[in-house]
Formats: structure tokens, C-alpha cells, sequence
């Protein structure tokens, strides 16, 4: 009985002292000051020696690494201080790829897939968890499409149903093309959120309703909280403001009129050389673009003129361009009309019709009523056909 007992406080002392360490150990961790982060990454399978590299990511020309790293027995760690929230990129010598965490003040856990490093998860702090978590129904959106475009590459001999999974591929595409904003109002107190929506009005034909939505919904706090985050406020609302403006000419209204000098000083107004149908073409003789694309509107020009296509092309040079204008003009043959302020960007006429680069068409009919828009190429070849062809 004795021995059962002494048996009985020997367990209770040893358990005692391993909770007493615990504790000890746990004190002994040094707490983390309000500016520092602290990254763990487990990277299993990752050869040691092998050095880790966190870069920034805001631009692509100008990648600046911030720390460096060490692989030892399948892990590392950075440890700083950052004063706000910033994205960086996570790279690893002998390992193909990237990943992306977010840097801010707190403790976070990566793990690496070494053979899919996209695949690779970062939580611990409420921005990596808002991402991780952002990332896991990107995925489940973009498996829904993935699934039906396996199950349509396999009906082939039943219109009915392929049409029905068309309609249905259409609508989870646009569902995923605009997934970000929706999910922006699911964490309107996250700096994620922000830089999402930053990301997100970058893609062409974003929708601009959604897009104001999401960033009234982002909370002043965040879009105040640091220099960084009024910076990426300021270049939302930049994006947001030429969009508006570029939405002021809309498909199916009638565009405003406007009047410019040409190379003589005459001066021309569009609805008073407007024909059946009239390319509003916005370029200038220092854009490569555009000069490539001048053939194609002189080839236009040459076989519809006569069906009554009308071209009028503004020029945004400045007035110590005025020269090169002309030569322009000359060498590429534009027989049409040409006019311009020259006050390069600044001109008034593309201002009025938002745009903000070149080459840039509109094409109206013989009332003024835009038809469409941003065509070249191809594009704009087949769309004069479509309305002089006849």
C-alpha cells in the first residue's frame, strides 16, 4: 500500500514539474513589441542551407528583398518590425515558383508545399487569416467552373443540356470574375480588403457599380490607417474616377459634339462632317501603336469611304509637336480629317470623352449615337463591315 503511494506522489510531483516548465518555458518566449512580426515557415522537404527571401511585390520592375532566411531541418523564420500591413512575396532558392503572405505586426504561421508552392498557407494574424480564407473560396468558385467545362467538353451530342451548362458557365464566370468585391463585404475591417480591391479594378471591364460598393463598404479606419493604406485609397479612387469618365460616352447615347483646328487653322466641328457612319479616332504621331494601327485605317478608309464611312482623327501632340503632326499625317496618309489642340493630354476633346490612352476609337452612326467603342484590329475591320456592308 506504501508503495502503491509513493507511486501515486511520485506521478502527481513529476506531471507538477512538467506544467511548471511549460510555464517557465512560455515565460521565457519573448513577447513581441506592438511593431514586430515573427513568420515560422515549415517547409518539409526543403533541402537545409538553402536561403529564403521575403520581397516586396507593389512593383514588379522594382522588387526589393526585406529579409532573408536560412533553411534548417525543414523550417525558418523572419522576425522585424513593420509599422502597418504590407503584402510581400516569399520565395526559396531550388524551389520553383512563389507564394504570397501578408507582413504585419503578430505571429504567423506558413506552411510550404515545396512541389506546389502556390498551394502554400499562411494564418496566425487576422489579415493572413482573412486572405487564407479568401484563397480557399477562390479555389471552391474556380473548381464549380472547372467541373463544368470538363462536363461540356463531354456532352457534344445533346444541345439541350450543353446549352444549359453554357448559361450556367456564364454566370459562375461572372460570379468569379466578380467574387473579389462580394468577398471585400464579408471583411470591411481588413487592410487585405483594400489591397484586393486595388488588385480587382485593375481587370478590364471590371463592374464599376460593384466596385464603389465594395470600397463605401471598406471602413474609413482602414483606408486611414496607414501611409501605405491612403496611398492604395487614393489610387482606388484615381482607377474608379477614369472609369466614370471614360463611362460618360456610352454605347447607344448620342456622343457630345466638339470642334478643333486643323493643321491650317481651320476649324472643323463633328457634327458638321460627321457621315453614315464616322471612326472618332484619339492618337498622335509619337504613339507606336497607333502609327501601327493607321494602316488598317487607311484600308478602311479607302474601300468604305465611298459607302459613307467617315474617319476624324485627334491628334494629342503638343504644340512643339505640331511639326511632327503633320509629317505624321503625311507619311501615314491619312486623308481624312485631322484636328487638334495640341495640348497633349490635356486636350480638351479627350477629356470630354474620357479617354486616358491611345489609340482609342468610337464609332457612331450618322445621328451621333455611339455604336461602339476601344475597337482595333480585326475588331474594328469587321464591325465597319458589319454596318457599310449591306
Amino acid at each position: 500500500m506504501y508503495l502503491i503511494y509513493s507511486k501515486l506522489i511520485m506521478k502527481t510531483y513529476i506531471y507538477t514539474l512538467l506544467i511548471l516548465s511549460s510555464l517557465i518555458s512560455c515565460k521565457n518566449q519573448p513577447k513581441l513589441s506592438n511593431n514586430e512580426y515573427l513568420v515560422n515557415v515549415k517547409c518539409e522537404g526543403v533541402f537545409n542551407g538553402l536561403r529564403a527571401y521575403l520581397k516586396t511585390n507593389t512593383n514588379p520592375r522594382s522588387v526589393r528583398i526585406t529579409d532573408t532566411a536560412i533553411v534548417a531541418n525543414g523550417s525558418f523564420s523572419f522576425k522585424g518590425e513593420i509599422s502597418g500591413v504590407e503584402m510581400r512575396v516569399l520565395t526559396i532558392d531550388g524551389v520553383n515558383g512563389q507564394t504570397n503572405i501578408i507582413l504585419e505586426p503578430g505571429e504567423i504561421d506558413v506552411t510550404i508545399y515545396k512541389d506546389s508552392i502556390f498551394s502554400s498557407t499562411s494564418v496566425g494574424t487576422y489579415n493572413n487569416n482573412v486572405f487564407d480564407d479568401y484563397k480557399k473560396q477562390y479555389k471552391k468558385q474556380y473548381n464549380v467552373i472547372s467541373n463544368l467545362r470538363d462536363s461540356i467538353m463531354k456532352l457534344t451530342n445533346d444541345p439541350i443540356v450543353l446549352n444549359q451548362l453554357n448559361k450556367k458557365m456564364k454566370s459562375q464566370k461572372l460570379l468569379l470574375k466578380n467574387f473579389g468585391f462580394n468577398f471585400i463585404n464579408t471583411y470591411p475591417d481588413s487592410d487585405f480588403s483594400l489591397t484586393l480591391l486595388n488588385s480587382a479594378i485593375g481587370q478590364k471591364g471590371f463592374d464599376m457599380d460593384l466596385a464603389k460598393q465594395a470600397y463605401d463598404k471598406i471602413n474609413i479606419s482602414i483606408k486611414t490607417k496607414t501611409v501605405e493604406n491612403q496611398i492604395i485609397s487614393n489610387q482606388i479612387k484615381t482607377k474608379l474616377n477614369k472609369v466614370k469618365k471614360n463611362e460618360l460616352i456610352k454605347i447607344g447615347e448620342k456622343v457630345p459634339n466638339f470642334s478643333a483646328p486643323n493643321s491650317e487653322g481651320v476649324v472643323l466641328k463633328l457634327n458638321e462632317i460627321k457621315g453614315k457612319v464616322t471612326i472618332i479616332d484619339f492618337w498622335a504621331s509619337w504613339c507606336k501603336p497607333c502609327r501601327i494601327e493607321n494602316p488598317n485605317l487607311v484600308n478602311l478608309y479607302n474601300e468604305y469611304h465611298v459607302k459613307g464611312l467617315e474617319i476624324i482623327s485627334i491628334s494629342l501632340d503638343s504644340e512643339t509637336q505640331k511639326s511632327a503632326w503633320i509629317k505624321a499625317i503625311e507619311k501615314d496618309q491619312l486623308n481624312w480629317y485631322n484636328i487638334s489642340n495640341l495640348k497633349s493630354w490635356n486636350d480638351p476633346i479627350a477629356q470630354l470623352y474620357g479617354v486616358n490612352s491611345i489609340p482609342a476609337t468610337f464609332i457612331i452612326d450618322k445621328d451621333g449615337v455611339l455604336i461602339d467603342k476601344r475597337l482595333r484590329g480585326s475588331q474594328l475591320d469587321n464591325k465597319i463591315k458589319e454596318l457599310l456592308d449591306f
